[in-house]
């Protein structure tokens, strides 16, 4: 008796299951049915999700965890310090200072290029002849490799071999040893990276000009407006948002500075070129302090954040 029991249950069981799946399938169906667009859209952005998560969200938050404790980077796994790191970047004065160098050098480049590149826009914005040459010349040095423009200024700049040092002994003038010099290594890598990046700012500046109704220039030269009133009442307040556009990108370039002070100074002399984003690479790679670096740099995002966000208000006033 048990066996036939078992007999008959066994195809109930199945067609139990069977009936199961296919209610989940009328369940799913209609679902399915209503958001297949959602579907097929989401399929088709899973890979970029997927990358955007593993090279970017997950580096992010392992940098935060990474803040709060001691590891090397290289034996064993990262020991919980708490806020240590960060108590040590504000009591030591060190962090602070360079902090403070690089956003006064990302400042001073930052106002650099958007003045020189303005008026070189305007001028490049006039119809001559070739000026397709000069606005290719003008953004050339932009495509140059920072590696190669510090090699070219490390053999101007040469204290024994240098063109420079030979130029001034040749005018009877006494040499300078620029790498000896706050003053001089400052002003070349400000002079050098206004040079590197000016192209870009003058892009943007050119692309702005080119989008202002001529009309208005048209009718400004009809009631006798000069070129100053037409450049203060007309040109800049059309600029505005460019401008808010390159101020905030230069804010948060001016924590990015890296290549210019490792290539050039190495933050010498004396540590007054240093800046934060060359100490985070110190304390991580060659003093092995990842916990101190991490730090470092979610101090870096939370600075710029904060800038680019005050920048941002300001901008939205002046609009209203």
């Amino acid at each position: 008796m048990s066996t036939v029991a078992d007999k008959n249950e066994a195809p109930r069981a199945q067609l139990g299951e069977a009936s199961l799946q296919l209610s989940m399938r009328q369940r799913l169906l209609p679902f399915y049915n209503r958001h297949r667009d959602g579907f097929v859209g989401y399929s088709l952005l899973a890979p970029m999700f997927i990358f955007f998560a593993v090279f970017s969200l997950f580096p992010v938050l392992f940098v935060i965890y990474l803040s709060f404790t001691e590891w090397n980077g290289v034996l064993g796994w990262p020991k919980w310090v708490g806020f240590d790191n960060f108590n040590r970047f504000f009591t030591t004065g060190d962090y602070l200072l360079t902090l403070l160098h690089a956003g006064m050098y990302g400042l001073l480049i930052l106002a650099g290029c958007m003045i020189i590149g303005f008026f070189v826009a305007i001028l490049l914005n006039q119809k001559v002849s070739g000026v397709g040459i000069y606005r290719t010349l003008w953004y050339l040095p932009v495509l140059v490799s920072f590696a190669v423009v510090a090699q070219i200024a490390n053999a101007l700049l040469d204290p024994v071999t240098g063109l420079i040092r030979k130029i001034m002994e040749r005018f009877g003038m006494e040499p300078i040893i620029f790498q000896q010099s706050v003053f001089w290594m400052t002003f070349w890598l400000i002079i050098i990276s206004i040079w590197k990046g000016i192209g870009g700012t003058v892009i943007i500046y050119l692309a702005g000009l080119q989008g202002i109704d001529t009309t208005l220039y048209e009718a400004a030269k009809v009631d006798g407006a000069t070129r100053f009133k037409i450049l203060l009442y007309i040109t800049l307040p059309s600029l505005r948002p460019i401008t808010m556009y390159i101020a905030i990108m230069g804010i948060i370039g001016s924590f990015q500075i890296f290549e210019p002070v490792q290539l050039l100074t190495h933050g010498g002399p004396q540590g007054h070129t240093n800046i934060i984003l060359h100490r985070i690479y110190q304390d991580a790679f060659q003093s092995f302090n990842m916990g101190m670096a991490s730090a470092s740099s979610v101090m870096v995002l939370i600075f710029t954040f904060v800038l680019t966000m005050i920048q941002y208000r300001i901008s939205q006033r002046n609009q209203t």
